[in-house]
């Protein structure tokens, strides 16, 4: 028997060697090699960067990482079966947190014209996103950050981000939104909406308490704002309407009624009077599978979100508006386009429809005879945006992520802000923001 293991071992270790040698002659030469520095030799990063490269440049590594992915799909995680229908835990780097491993967080569209918002026309915006970490792909949507998240989970047939609190960072938002409202000055009343994601109302008790509580989050960023900023409750109004059709179940964004509870929220605090749902036209699309199963479509779970498609409803405004997109603070050279979108059948990613996805600045012009607000948010705000329409005559929208960095046009907020007229401004974030470094350097760099 020995000489049996003997023999095993050995043909093993030639496996291996041969694995390797054959690895040496057939690496992908598009892997961008580390460049060797006395610096990065010293604080090792070259070491690490060199480890990364390999696993990319290995022959058939992503054919063999999405094998891995499967495989690991069939685990049976003994620590979650028949406990509260959690199927599956993804961490932010692809891999499975088993048994219900810990949440620390890894810390390593252009469109055709169309002026009318009516989903009946031609307004139709294209899947053209530039997520910060993340390769886009159909579906995905920006504002999708990798960075700092917790983990996806798949509960039942819904998919959530489950965030993780990192105060540091949190502080960091709120001083960042403290000095935008400090540079747009006390004629600009600045709001900002803080709003939880459905990992908050729709998981097992674990991962919405504790260090996972957004509501603990938001309460802590909003106490470290400054007093220039009117902070909004939009939270208590979700919260007491979570038996509705607030989130998606295959998608990280909430829906348009979502939103809705959310400006209700805002009115109350702005001494504004809220339309009425029944105030509004709507229209859905009916198979809707977004951004959580993008996520996670390698894993044979998965399949639940794809087989249980979300339906998107939306609700139209019923003031006359004009809505166009420009590409800087020029606002020259812009296009029309819907505030509320025809997404075609083939267009997997339904949220285009609020604002045909994410631009730089959006100009929604209304008939209403009222002040300027400007809009600061990522992707949550597009489902939002369309609900100011009934108070504002006009509605600036910025993104940003699409500011002040290389290869991108500048925008000074506090000028930019003056030139248009703006009375109120809102920054509107979900919680995957509030704990993004990156994100935070956005907002940091709007104030000059």
């Amino acid at each position: 028997m020995k000489k049996v293991y003997i023999v095993l071992s050995a043909l093993f270790l030639i496996l291996l060697l041969a694995v390797g040698v054959y690895s040496i002659f057939h690496l992908n030469a598009n892997a961008a090699k580390p460049e060797l520095t006395f610096g990065s030799l010293l604080d090792g990063e070259y070491s690490s960067g060199r480890r990364n490269w390999y696993a990319e440049a290995f022959p058939q590594s992503e054919s063999l990482k999405s094998m891995n992915k499967a495989l690991n799909g069939f685990y049976n995680f003994s620590a979650l079966s028949g406990k509260d229908d959690v199927q599956l835990i993804v961490t932010a780097d692809g891999q499975i947190a088993q048994g219900g491993a810990s949440l620390q967080p890894d810390t390593n569209s252009a469109a055709q014209p169309s002026g009318s918002g009516d989903p009946a026309d031609g307004t139709q915006p294209t899947e053209t996103t530039e997520p910060n970490n993340v390769e886009p792909s159909d579906g995905l949507q920006p504002g999708m950050i990798v960075e700092d998240l917790g983990a996806a989970m798949l509960i039942g047939n819904r998919a959530v981000e489950v965030a993780y609190a990192e105060y540091d960072t949190i502080d960091k938002y709120s001083a960042a939104v403290t000095s935008i409202a400090t540079a747009l000055g006390s004629n600009v009343n600045t709001y900002c909406v803080l709003v939880p994601n459905a990992a908050e109302f729709y998981t097992p008790e674990a991962y919405h308490t504790g260090e996972c509580s957004q509501s603990g989050m938001i309460s802590y960023a909003y106490g470290k704002m400054g007093s220039n900023v009117k902070t909004v409750d939009a939270y208590s109004k979700l919260a007491a309407h979570i038996d509705e059709y607030l989130y998606f179940r295959t998608d990280h964004h909430w829906t348009q009624l979502g939103a809705y509870y959310a400006y209700t929220a805002y009115c109350e605090k702005a001494g504004l009077k809220a339309e009425p749902l029944s105030a509004f036209e709507t229209g859905q699309y009916d198979v809707f599978v977004g951004s959580m199963y993008q996520w996670l479509k390698d894993y044979p779970q998965a399949a639940i979100l794809y087989d249980n498609p979300d339906t998107l409803k939306y609700y139209r405004p019923h003031v006359d508006l004009d809505t166009t997109v420009y590409s800087d603070t020029t606002l020259t050279n812009g296009y029309p386009l819907g505030t509320i979108c025809h997404v075609d059948a083939e267009i997997s990613n339904k949220y285009l429809c609020f604002l045909g996805g994410d631009h730089p600045i959006t100009v929604i012009k209304t008939d209403v005879d009222g002040p300027v607000c400007m809009l600061v948010k990522e992707s949550y705000g597009n489902a939002f945006a369309p609900w100011l329409t009934s108070h504002y005559s006009k509605i600036v929208v910025v993104d940003p992520r699409e500011f002040n960095q290389s290869g991108k046009p500048t925008l000074d907020i506090a000028q930019f802000a003056q030139e248009q007229n703006v009375t109120d401004c809102i920054i509107l974030d979900y919680p995957m923001m509030i704990g993004s470094e990156n994100y935070i350097g956005h907002l940091n760099r709007l104030v000059k």
